[in-house]
């Protein structure tokens, strides 16, 4: 995996369950975001039914960060990080994975939750879980602390081991993507934070600074409107 060697942004863990669980914690920079607003697509063969579609990539080259991948092109990155779907309604969310991987710290995040039936799909395959020691990365959502907002999705992506890298993307290259689907349902309107539980930051910190740490690369909001 492509990760920058420079210093970062810590995370702190934080325990949520009792103590039963140990998420990472990642904090959102108050800028504004330099991304445009990736809106949720109407289903138009089913009612309260809605698309996202967005990928994540080992660099910073084919998202929305600029010319030649913007300040920091080698940081790995989500495509879009400024998510904006309507209340009460099945989001579906497809995202195609570009990264290589490894192991995660903490195995909790290799089963999928919150999503419809407990599940997702990779490359067509009903799963409810996956390796822990080959993630690329989760995308995992949940409510800011104090907003009142409750929701809880994870879902995670599995490494990408494909080695033709012919799949040119703005001015990136790529293997062929792992695609990876599941749906999960919003309630009234609030905004929540996502991000990925994979180390796949700077080398300070067991790999959770720079990209991780730096909001518009491994992390973002979703807008419930």
């Amino acid at each position: 995996m492509n990760r920058s060697k420079s210093l970062g942004v810590a995370l702190a863990s934080v325990l949520l369950g009792g103590g039963a669980l140990a998420l990472a914690g990642f904090t959102l920079a108050s800028n504004v975001p330099h991304q445009a607003q990736l809106r949720c697509v109407p289903d138009a063969t089913a009612m309260n039914t809605c698309g996202l579609n967005f990928s994540v990539f080992p660099d910073s080259l084919a998202g929305e960060h600029g010319k030649a991948g913007g300040s920091h092109p080698d940081w790995v990155s989500y495509s879009n990080q400024n998510l904006r779907v309507p209340a009460n309604t099945t989001v579906v969310v497809t995202i195609k994975q570009y990264d290589s991987g490894g192991a995660l710290n903490n195995s909790y995040f290799a089963n999928v939750f919150g999503t419809v039936g407990g599940t997702a799909t990779v490359d067509g395959k009903v799963v409810s879980q996956v390796d822990p020691n080959n993630i690329g990365h989760t995308f995992t959502l949940r409510g800011i602390p104090g907003t009142g907002s409750h929701l809880f999705v994870s879902v995670p992506i599995p490494a990408n081991e494909n080695a033709d890298n012919s799949v040119k993307i703005a001015d990136g290259v790529y293997s062929k993507p792992i695609v990876v689907k599941f749906s999960f349902k919003t309630g009234s309107k609030g905004v929540y934070q996502w991000n990925c539980e994979f180390p796949c930051g700077g080398s300070r910190i067991g790999q959770f600074g720079e990209a991780m740490g730096t909001y518009g690369y491994m992390s973002g909001t979703l807008n419930v409107e």
